[in-house]
């Protein structure tokens, strides 16, 4: 399925000193965002409220979930081990050097958005249904930059849709090649969590199409809750790259994840 796929991370760079990089992720990741974000000014706008606030909103809001998310992901590794890795404050804001955790980003920019909303007296909630639903067709399609970069990969399997991660790309112990050769397949655990995301977008838009004027506001953001929480948490039993809470199979993040 995913057969002889490789593709340069790196889609152009533009000539500032060294040549600075712009990555697939990053364009695919605002892709994303964009497509959300236009989903999300129709629908407050049949929801009677203010869309310029809205955008005002979502750059705050954007800003504080990839700093809270990076924060996350720092806190998370250093937990795994990985301290040596942050000596310096440039270290742990980078994000270019890679690595998120959108559980966290997603706590950061709801509390964000939440004292933005109340500052300018506006309903949290019809705000809040918006943002469900333009959560999930953003990372559903966001998902595909972890394609590119090979990452977001499960363990083994001998299933015909596995996916070839090439050796510099291998997390331990896969990249032991005598145990896991080049020619083994593992999990497209970024295909699960994008189906399972995109699936979810649908749904909800269908229901919130169908009883916008019947639900109180508040009833989709749950119903998005209920979802991401859900796919998030059986998606983590195959991140073998999130560390683990002792040696437990239980991950950090899925423990969040069943919180949402």
């Amino acid at each position: 399925m995913f057969d002889n796929i490789n593709i340069d991370p790196v889609a152009f760079t533009i000539p500032l000193g060294d040549g600075f990089s712009i990555y697939w992720y990053g364009i695919i990741i605002t892709v994303g965002i964009a497509i959300g974000a236009w989903w999300a000014g129709r629908e407050i706008e049949r929801r009677r409220q203010d869309v310029d606030e809205l955008f005002n909103g979502l750059i705050l809001v954007i800003f504080a979930g990839y700093i809270f998310a990076r924060l996350t992901y720092v806190i998370l590794d250093m937990l795994d081990g990985n301290a040596a890795r942050y000596a310096s404050l440039i270290d742990i804001i980078n994000i270019r050097a890679g690595g998120v955790n959108i559980l966290g980003g997603f706590i950061g920019a709801a509390l964000v958005g939440i004292f933005y909303i109340r500052w300018k007296r506006l309903n949290v909630w019809h705000y809040a249904d918006v943002a469900g639903p333009t959560i999930l067709i953003a990372q559903a399609i966001g998902r595909w930059g972890n394609f590119i970069n090979q990452e977001l990969y499960g363990p083994p399997t001998g299933s015909s849709w596995g996916i070839l991660i090439d050796a510099p790309f291998r997390i331990a112990p896969y990249n032991d090649l005598a145990t896991y050769p080049p020619e083994t397949r593992f999990h497209p655990t970024f295909f699960y969590e994008s189906v399972a995301l995109f699936i979810g977008f649908v749904l909800l838009v269908f229901l919130n199409n169908r009883f916008r004027d019947a639900w109180k506001s508040g009833t989709l953001f749950g119903l998005f809750m209920l979802w991401w929480g859900g796919n998030r948490a059986w998606i983590e039993f195959f991140r073998p790259d999130q560390p683990t809470i002792g040696d437990s199979p239980f991950t950090y993040s899925m423990l969040v994840a069943v919180g949402i």
